[in-house]
C-alpha cells in the first residue's frame, strides 16, 4: 500500500509539473532556452545528489521518487519530463507543442493512478497495465488537448500516445515515455495536418 501511495504522489507531481510547464509556456513566461537550461540544471543536480544529498531536492526525491531510481538516477521522471517538453517546444509549432506536453502530463499521469484505484481489465498489449485506465487516460488527455488543437488532432494524438504508453518495453529495453509521448503526439498532429492540406 505504501508503494501505491508513493506512485500516486509521483504521478500527481508528474501531472503538476507538466501542466505548470504548459501554463508557463502558454503565458510566454518561459521559452525553449529556459526549458533546456532547466533540463541541464536538473541533470547536474541529479549527479550532485548521487554524491551528496541536497536538502530540498532530497525531500522531493524521498517523497516522489521510486526506490530503485533514488540511487541510480534521482529525479529521473522530472528530468525526462523537462527533456521531452524541451524537444516538443523545439520541434513543433506552439499549439502542437502545448497539446503534446498536455497529453503527456495528463494521460501518462492519470492512467497509473486510475489503474491502482479502479482498473479491472488487463491491457492486451501489456499485462502489467489496465485497459480501462488507459482508456480513461486517453479520454481526459484528448479533452485537455482540444484546448490547443482541433478535436481530430487531439483525438489522434491522444490515441496514438496512450497506445505507445501501454508499451513500456520493446525487446527488453525500457521506453522512456516522457520523450516518446510528446514526440509521437506532436508528429501525429503534423502528419495529420499535412494530409489535410494535400
Amino acid at each position: 500500500m505504501r508503494k501505491n501511495g508513493r506512485e500516486i504522489k509521483r504521478n500527481l507531481f508528474h501531472m503538476a509539473l507538466g501542466l505548470s510547464l504548459v501554463i508557463l509556456l502558454y503565458l510566454g513566461l518561459i521559452d525553449v532556452w529556459m526549458l533546456a537550461g532547466a533540463t541541464a540544471a536538473g541533470f547536474v543536480l541529479s549527479l550532485v545528489h548521487r554524491r551528496k544529498k541536497v536538502p530540498v531536492i532530497d525531500w522531493f526525491i524521498r517523497v516522489f521518487e521510486r526506490d530503485k531510481e533514488r540511487e541510480t538516477f534521482p529525479g529521473r521522471g522530472a528530468f525526462f519530463m523537462l527533456f521531452g517538453a524541451t524537444l516538443a517546444v523545439a520541434l513543433f509549432p506552439e499549439d502542437i507543442a502545448l497539446a503534446s506536453v498536455t497529453i503527456l502530463a495528463v494521460g501518462d499521469s492519470l492512467s497509473p493512478i486510475i489503474s491502482m484505484k479502479l482498473g479491472r481489465f488487463r491491457h492486451p498489449l501489456n499485462r502489467e497495465k489496465v485497459l480501462d485506465a488507459s482508456a480513461l487516460g486517453f479520454f481526459v488527455a484528448f479533452l485537455c488537448g482540444t484546448y490547443f488543437v482541433s478535436l481530430a488532432e487531439a483525438f489522434i494524438a491522444s490515441y496514438i500516445s496512450m497506445f505507445v504508453e501501454s508499451a513500456d518495453y520493446i525487446k527488453g529495453r525500457r521506453i522512456e515515455d516522457n520523450i516518446t509521448i510528446p514526440l509521437i503526439s506532436g508528429l501525429s498532429i503534423v502528419i495529420l495536418r499535412l494530409f489535410v492540406l494535400i
